[in-house]
Protein backbone atom coordinates (compact mmCIF):
# COMPACT_ATOMS: atom_id res chain seq x y z
CA UNK A 1 0.00 0.00 0.00
CA UNK A 2 2.88 2.34 0.83
CA UNK A 3 4.67 2.04 -1.96
CA UNK A 4 1.42 2.25 -4.38
CA UNK A 5 1.04 5.61 -2.51
CA UNK A 6 4.64 6.63 -3.05
CA UNK A 7 4.43 5.71 -7.06
CA UNK A 8 1.02 7.57 -7.56
CA UNK A 9 2.65 10.39 -5.52
CA UNK A 10 5.64 10.47 -7.95
CA UNK A 11 3.87 10.20 -11.25
CA UNK A 12 1.35 12.72 -10.02
CA UNK A 13 4.65 15.31 -8.94
CA UNK A 14 5.94 14.26 -12.43
CA UNK A 15 3.19 15.02 -14.14
CA UNK A 16 2.20 18.27 -12.53
CA UNK A 17 5.98 19.64 -13.19
CA UNK A 18 5.96 18.20 -17.00
CA UNK A 19 2.26 20.57 -17.20
CA UNK A 20 4.35 23.34 -15.50
CA UNK A 21 7.48 22.69 -18.11
CA UNK A 22 4.81 22.98 -21.21
CA UNK A 23 3.14 26.46 -20.20
CA UNK A 24 6.41 28.19 -19.40
CA UNK A 25 7.33 26.89 -22.54
CA UNK A 26 5.31 29.39 -23.94
CA UNK A 27 5.98 31.97 -21.00
CA UNK A 28 9.32 32.27 -22.45
CA UNK A 29 8.78 33.31 -25.62
CA UNK A 30 7.89 36.62 -23.96
CA UNK A 31 11.46 36.01 -21.66
CA UNK A 32 8.61 35.20 -18.60
CA UNK A 33 8.51 32.30 -15.85
CA UNK A 34 4.92 32.12 -15.04
CA UNK A 35 2.57 29.02 -16.28
CA UNK A 36 -0.53 31.32 -15.77
CA UNK A 37 0.89 33.60 -18.60
CA UNK A 38 1.35 30.79 -20.69
CA UNK A 39 -1.92 29.72 -20.77
CA UNK A 40 -2.49 32.65 -21.88
CA UNK A 41 -0.03 32.75 -24.29
CA UNK A 42 -1.76 29.20 -25.83
CA UNK A 43 -5.16 31.12 -25.66
CA UNK A 44 -3.62 33.86 -27.90
CA UNK A 45 -2.37 30.94 -30.60
CA UNK A 46 -5.42 28.91 -30.66
CA UNK A 47 -7.92 31.78 -30.87
CA UNK A 48 -6.56 32.86 -34.40
CA UNK A 49 -4.71 29.54 -35.92
CA UNK A 50 -5.27 26.55 -34.18
CA UNK A 51 -3.03 24.53 -36.39
CA UNK A 52 -0.26 26.83 -35.10
CA UNK A 53 -1.19 26.30 -31.82
CA UNK A 54 -1.04 22.24 -32.35
CA UNK A 55 2.75 22.07 -34.31
CA UNK A 56 3.67 24.55 -31.08
CA UNK A 57 2.37 21.62 -28.57
CA UNK A 58 3.56 18.92 -30.37
CA UNK A 59 7.30 20.74 -30.62
CA UNK A 60 7.38 21.53 -27.18
CA UNK A 61 6.44 18.14 -25.48
CA UNK A 62 9.20 16.56 -28.46
CA UNK A 63 11.76 19.06 -26.66
CA UNK A 64 10.82 18.43 -23.42
CA UNK A 65 11.24 15.01 -23.81
CA UNK A 66 14.35 14.96 -25.48
CA UNK A 67 15.38 17.37 -22.56
CA UNK A 68 14.40 15.28 -20.10
CA UNK A 69 15.91 11.99 -22.01
CA UNK A 70 19.55 13.22 -21.87
CA UNK A 71 19.11 14.37 -18.59
CA UNK A 72 19.50 18.37 -19.08
CA UNK A 73 19.73 20.67 -16.28
CA UNK A 74 16.11 20.18 -14.57
CA UNK A 75 15.36 23.89 -13.33
CA UNK A 76 15.93 25.21 -16.77
CA UNK A 77 13.81 22.34 -17.90
CA UNK A 78 11.07 23.27 -15.66
CA UNK A 79 11.61 26.64 -16.75
CA UNK A 80 10.53 25.98 -19.85
CA UNK A 81 13.76 27.20 -21.19
CA UNK A 82 14.02 24.30 -23.13
CA UNK A 83 11.36 24.74 -24.70
CA UNK A 84 10.28 28.00 -25.92
CA UNK A 85 12.53 27.98 -28.65
CA UNK A 86 10.70 24.69 -29.76
CA UNK A 87 6.84 26.41 -29.29
CA UNK A 88 8.41 29.32 -31.61
CA UNK A 89 9.84 26.36 -33.99
CA UNK A 90 6.27 24.88 -34.08
CA UNK A 91 4.17 28.03 -34.46
CA UNK A 92 6.26 29.40 -37.36
CA UNK A 93 6.47 26.06 -38.91
CA UNK A 94 2.84 26.22 -40.10
CA UNK A 95 3.54 29.86 -41.42
CA UNK A 96 5.26 28.43 -44.65
CA UNK A 97 4.06 25.13 -44.37
CA UNK A 98 0.67 23.07 -45.02
CA UNK A 99 -0.25 21.13 -42.22
CA UNK A 100 -0.11 17.82 -43.51
CA UNK A 101 1.55 14.03 -42.18
CA UNK A 102 5.18 15.41 -43.54
CA UNK A 103 5.26 19.13 -41.67
CA UNK A 104 3.94 17.21 -38.67
CA UNK A 105 6.94 14.76 -38.48
CA UNK A 106 9.14 18.09 -38.86
CA UNK A 107 7.49 19.58 -36.28
CA UNK A 108 8.39 16.92 -33.95
CA UNK A 109 12.20 16.75 -35.56
CA UNK A 110 13.00 20.33 -36.09
CA UNK A 111 11.53 20.57 -31.83
CA UNK A 112 14.01 18.05 -30.74
CA UNK A 113 16.63 19.75 -32.52
CA UNK A 114 16.10 22.84 -30.92
CA UNK A 115 16.68 21.62 -27.66
CA UNK A 116 20.00 20.18 -28.56
CA UNK A 117 21.09 23.57 -29.65
CA UNK A 118 19.69 25.65 -26.98
CA UNK A 119 21.44 23.22 -24.67
CA UNK A 120 25.48 23.70 -26.75
CA UNK A 121 24.14 27.40 -27.05
CA UNK A 122 23.73 27.69 -23.58
CA UNK A 123 26.45 25.62 -22.52
CA UNK A 124 28.84 27.92 -24.63
CA UNK A 125 27.60 31.31 -24.00
CA UNK A 126 27.82 30.44 -19.87
CA UNK A 127 31.67 29.42 -20.76
CA UNK A 128 32.79 31.64 -23.54
CA UNK A 129 30.51 34.47 -23.69
CA UNK A 130 28.70 34.54 -20.09
CA UNK A 131 27.17 38.62 -21.25
CA UNK A 132 25.40 36.95 -24.17
CA UNK A 133 21.48 35.67 -23.70
CA UNK A 134 20.92 32.89 -26.11
CA UNK A 135 17.66 34.39 -26.36
CA UNK A 136 15.93 32.99 -29.71
CA UNK A 137 19.10 32.04 -31.71
CA UNK A 138 18.18 28.38 -31.46
CA UNK A 139 14.52 28.41 -33.14
CA UNK A 140 16.42 30.75 -35.81
CA UNK A 141 19.01 28.29 -36.70
CA UNK A 142 16.39 25.52 -36.31
CA UNK A 143 13.66 27.61 -38.85
CA UNK A 144 16.29 28.46 -41.11
CA UNK A 145 17.56 24.82 -41.74
CA UNK A 146 14.21 23.72 -42.28
CA UNK A 147 13.26 26.42 -44.92
CA UNK A 148 16.65 25.75 -46.68
CA UNK A 149 15.90 22.38 -46.85
CA UNK A 150 12.66 22.69 -47.96
CA UNK A 151 14.13 24.80 -51.04
CA UNK A 152 16.64 22.49 -51.90
CA UNK A 153 13.93 19.22 -51.68
CA UNK A 154 11.44 21.20 -53.68
CA UNK A 155 8.70 21.17 -50.28
CA UNK A 156 5.73 23.23 -51.30
CA UNK A 157 5.32 26.49 -49.06
CA UNK A 158 3.14 28.59 -48.13
CA UNK A 159 2.99 32.04 -49.91
CA UNK A 160 2.34 34.95 -47.31
CA UNK A 161 0.47 37.38 -48.33
CA UNK A 162 0.65 41.03 -47.13
CA UNK A 163 -2.84 42.52 -46.07
CA UNK A 164 -4.48 45.58 -48.01
CA UNK A 165 -4.61 48.97 -46.10
CA UNK A 166 -6.76 51.96 -47.37
CA UNK A 167 -4.79 55.04 -45.73
CA UNK A 168 -6.77 57.48 -47.80
CA UNK A 169 -6.99 60.39 -44.93
CA UNK A 170 -8.40 59.15 -42.46
CA UNK A 171 -10.22 61.02 -39.69
CA UNK A 172 -8.18 61.71 -36.25
CA UNK A 173 -10.57 59.35 -34.58
CA UNK A 174 -10.13 56.60 -37.19
CA UNK A 175 -6.20 57.29 -37.03
CA UNK A 176 -6.21 56.83 -33.26
CA UNK A 177 -7.93 53.70 -33.84
CA UNK A 178 -5.67 52.30 -36.07
CA UNK A 179 -2.80 52.92 -34.18
CA UNK A 180 -4.20 51.73 -31.55
CA UNK A 181 -4.73 48.47 -33.00
CA UNK A 182 -1.12 48.37 -34.53
CA UNK A 183 0.25 48.63 -31.34
CA UNK A 184 -1.65 45.62 -30.22
CA UNK A 185 -0.89 43.67 -32.69
CA UNK A 186 2.82 44.64 -32.62
CA UNK A 187 2.89 42.57 -29.90
CA UNK A 188 0.54 39.64 -30.61
CA UNK A 189 3.13 39.09 -33.63
CA UNK A 190 5.25 37.86 -31.05
CA UNK A 191 3.33 34.99 -31.41
CA UNK A 192 3.09 35.15 -34.88
CA UNK A 193 -0.35 35.91 -34.94
CA UNK A 194 -1.75 39.24 -36.76
CA UNK A 195 -5.41 39.13 -34.87
CA UNK A 196 -5.76 41.95 -32.60
CA UNK A 197 -7.84 39.95 -30.07
CA UNK A 198 -4.77 37.53 -29.98
CA UNK A 199 -2.29 40.84 -28.87
CA UNK A 200 -4.76 41.78 -26.49
CA UNK A 201 -4.50 37.91 -24.83
CA UNK A 202 -1.06 38.20 -24.95
CA UNK A 203 -1.01 41.39 -23.21
CA UNK A 204 -3.17 40.44 -20.50
CA UNK A 205 -1.02 37.27 -20.02
CA UNK A 206 2.31 39.55 -19.74
CA UNK A 207 -0.18 41.89 -17.41
CA UNK A 208 -0.44 38.89 -14.79
CA UNK A 209 2.98 38.32 -14.35
CA UNK A 210 4.12 41.96 -14.36
CA UNK A 211 2.52 45.26 -15.09
CA UNK A 212 6.19 46.49 -16.01
CA UNK A 213 6.87 44.06 -18.72
CA UNK A 214 3.60 44.56 -20.28
CA UNK A 215 3.73 48.21 -20.10
CA UNK A 216 7.58 47.84 -21.71
CA UNK A 217 5.95 45.34 -24.40
CA UNK A 218 3.37 48.29 -25.25
CA UNK A 219 6.25 50.52 -25.15
CA UNK A 220 8.20 48.54 -27.47
CA UNK A 221 5.17 48.10 -30.04
CA UNK A 222 4.67 51.68 -29.98
CA UNK A 223 8.28 52.47 -30.68
CA UNK A 224 8.24 49.93 -34.01
CA UNK A 225 5.30 51.78 -34.93
CA UNK A 226 6.84 55.37 -34.66
CA UNK A 227 10.49 54.49 -36.22
CA UNK A 228 8.48 52.86 -39.01
CA UNK A 229 6.73 56.00 -40.19
CA UNK A 230 9.49 58.14 -39.66
CA UNK A 231 11.30 56.26 -42.10
CA UNK A 232 8.29 55.97 -43.86
CA UNK A 233 8.40 52.03 -44.40
CA UNK A 234 5.63 49.89 -46.20
CA UNK A 235 2.41 50.97 -44.28
CA UNK A 236 0.57 47.51 -45.28
CA UNK A 237 3.37 45.43 -42.94
CA UNK A 238 3.25 48.62 -40.44
CA UNK A 239 -0.52 47.87 -40.34
CA UNK A 240 0.25 44.37 -39.46
CA UNK A 241 2.60 45.17 -36.67
CA UNK A 242 5.45 43.50 -38.14
CA UNK A 243 7.86 46.18 -37.37
CA UNK A 244 6.65 46.12 -33.29
CA UNK A 245 7.12 42.51 -32.36
CA UNK A 246 11.02 42.89 -32.39
CA UNK A 247 11.13 45.58 -30.74
CA UNK A 248 8.62 44.70 -28.28
CA UNK A 249 10.57 41.43 -27.51
CA UNK A 250 13.77 44.06 -27.16
CA UNK A 251 12.41 46.44 -25.00
CA UNK A 252 11.36 43.98 -22.82
CA UNK A 253 14.64 41.76 -22.76
CA UNK A 254 17.00 45.29 -22.32
CA UNK A 255 14.92 46.82 -19.47
CA UNK A 256 15.20 43.51 -17.58
CA UNK A 257 18.68 43.43 -18.35
CA UNK A 258 19.19 47.38 -17.85
CA UNK A 259 17.01 48.34 -15.19
CA UNK A 260 16.56 52.46 -14.11
CA UNK A 261 18.64 52.76 -11.37
CA UNK A 262 21.81 51.65 -13.25
CA UNK A 263 21.35 54.13 -16.21
CA UNK A 264 19.77 57.95 -15.95
CA UNK A 265 18.19 57.15 -18.99
CA UNK A 266 16.71 54.18 -20.92
CA UNK A 267 19.10 54.77 -23.79
CA UNK A 268 19.90 51.29 -23.89
CA UNK A 269 16.32 50.12 -24.67
CA UNK A 270 15.21 52.82 -26.60
CA UNK A 271 18.79 52.29 -28.95
CA UNK A 272 17.54 48.73 -29.12
CA UNK A 273 13.75 49.43 -30.02
CA UNK A 274 15.44 51.45 -33.07
CA UNK A 275 17.99 49.10 -34.01
CA UNK A 276 15.33 45.78 -33.86
CA UNK A 277 13.06 47.99 -36.58
CA UNK A 278 15.84 49.31 -38.84
CA UNK A 279 17.47 45.41 -39.15
CA UNK A 280 13.44 44.12 -39.53
CA UNK A 281 13.53 46.52 -42.64
CA UNK A 282 17.14 45.37 -43.66
CA UNK A 283 15.72 41.84 -43.90
CA UNK A 284 12.92 42.39 -45.56
CA UNK A 285 15.50 42.23 -48.57
CA UNK A 286 16.90 39.24 -47.81
CA UNK A 287 15.81 36.03 -48.67
CA UNK A 288 15.80 34.71 -45.86
CA UNK A 289 12.53 35.59 -43.10
CA UNK A 290 13.39 37.80 -40.18
CA UNK A 291 11.38 36.29 -37.87
CA UNK A 292 12.93 37.21 -34.42
CA UNK A 293 16.70 37.66 -35.70
CA UNK A 294 16.21 41.53 -35.26
CA UNK A 295 15.31 41.47 -31.60
CA UNK A 296 18.31 38.99 -30.81
CA UNK A 297 20.86 41.33 -33.38
CA UNK A 298 19.87 44.87 -32.16
CA UNK A 299 20.02 43.31 -28.08
CA UNK A 300 23.66 41.56 -28.54
CA UNK A 301 24.78 44.86 -30.45
CA UNK A 302 23.18 46.80 -27.23
CA UNK A 303 24.81 44.84 -24.94
CA UNK A 304 28.53 45.25 -26.39
CA UNK A 305 27.65 49.16 -26.94
CA UNK A 306 26.44 49.17 -22.88
CA UNK A 307 30.18 47.46 -22.52
CA UNK A 308 32.18 49.50 -24.72
CA UNK A 309 30.41 52.72 -23.10
CA UNK A 310 31.05 50.92 -19.24
CA UNK A 311 35.03 50.57 -20.37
Amino acid sequence: MTISISVNQFSRSSLCNFLCSFLCSFSQIMLQRNAATGLLFIVSIGLNAPNMLIGAAIAVVSALLVAQFFQYDSDSINSGLYGFNAALVGTALFLFLPANVFSFTLVIIAGAISTVIMHFMLHFTSQRLPDFPVFTAPFLVSIWIVLQLSEIFFIETIVIETIAIDVKTPSIITNASSDLSIVIRGVGQVLFQGHWLSGIVCIAGLLLHSYKVAAWAIIGSVGGLIVARMFDFPENLVHQGLYGFNASLTAIALTDRYPKKFFKTRWPVLLGIVISVLLTRAFEYLTMPALTAPFVLASWLVIVLVKIESA
